[in-house]
């Protein structure tokens, strides 16, 4: 009794119409495009830490669409110097940056309903829900693919192998061009992606 009393007058929560576009595109299936992501962020406590710049490139039927891209970077209200040396992105950055609130906004409506492939794609996913917890929204929706755990069964292994971006790019000859920015480790990350669905 008491649950359906609960239910009863629970409160319908109203989010913000992009949220709704967002969770409307899940009622139809998506198998062509998928979403490769990347977070440059300030350290690697997604509780703590913040997220610096999102870059992100898809791809269709195993063919990288560097059209179909994304790229933003975010106010930084701190600056962590230990992290600078790796991404390179400063306090006060040359590049354009907007507010947390419009970067998710946007990477929403560029997301839709794709899979997200990533390498150790977990830790981008729970720093990403952070966000979308700082601004009162749910989590991420998106199903997702680990570069790392499909090296694994390109192996042959069943358990799960610890190996660096660097590790895989290394292993199929990719050449690591804009290494540890967002866009460019997202890129990397679709080629180790296509030779391992190749």
């Amino acid at each position: 009794m008491r649950a359906i009393l609960k239910n009863l007058f629970k409160t319908k929560v109203n989010y913000p119409p992009y949220w709704e576009n967002y969770v409307n595109k899940f009622k139809h299936k998506n198998n062509q495009r998928l979403v490769v992501l990347d977070c440059e962020t300030t350290g690697l406590m997604p509780d703590k830490d913040k997220i610096l710049s999102i870059g992100a490139v898809a791809i269709h039927q195993n063919i990288i669409y560097v059209e179909d891209h994304f790229s933003i970077f975010l106010e930084q209200d701190v600056c962590e110097p230990k992290s600078v040396p790796i991404h390179g992105i400063i306090k006060n950055t040359s590049e354009v940056v907007v507010t947390e609130a419009q970067a998710i906004q946007d990477l929403l409506v560029f997301l839709g309903n794709s899979k997200i492939v990533g390498h150790h794609i977990q830790f981008d996913i729970q720093i990403l829900n952070q966000s979308l917890k700082r601004l009162n929204l749910p989590k991420l929706k998106n199903k997702t693919l680990d570069t790392n755990n499909l090296y694994s069964k390109y192996k042959g292994i069943s358990q799960p192998m610890h190996k660096t971006l660097d590790d895989l790019c290394d292993e199929f000859g990719i050449v690591k061009k804009d290494r540890h920015t967002a866009l460019g480790d997202a890129f990397l990350t679709a080629q180790v992606y296509q030779r391992l669905r190749a």
